[in-house]
């Protein structure tokens, strides 16, 4: 897995994006690691079970919580997406 600084990931953008096409990246901030960055076929690869169990060790936000930056935005309908299907398997 590769690792890079904050300063980086924000200066050399196109290159933390061919760095997560590759493999999942780490970013750091003073040394410590914040961030993951993974590519779309990476996360839609992750079963629902790990997405779950990934999700559950931080808070998840109250519902509303967009509400006050995104004024004018039906945070309603797009809090209430169910991504669930997304992850199904094809199988």
């Amino acid at each position: 897995m590769a690792t890079i600084s904050a300063t980086d990931a924000k200066n050399k953008i196109a290159d933390l994006w061919q760095m997560a096409d590759r493999e999942p990246v780490t970013i750091e901030r003073n040394g410590v690691a914040k961030y993951q960055v993974i590519s779309t076929d990476q996360f839609v690869a992750v079963p629902i079970e790990e997405y779950n169990r990934l999700r559950s060790a931080r808070r998840a936000p109250e519902f509303g919580f967009a509400r006050e930056y995104f004024e004018g935005v039906d945070t309603d309908a797009l809090l209430a997406v169910d991504v669930a299907s997304e992850f199904e398997s094809s199988e």
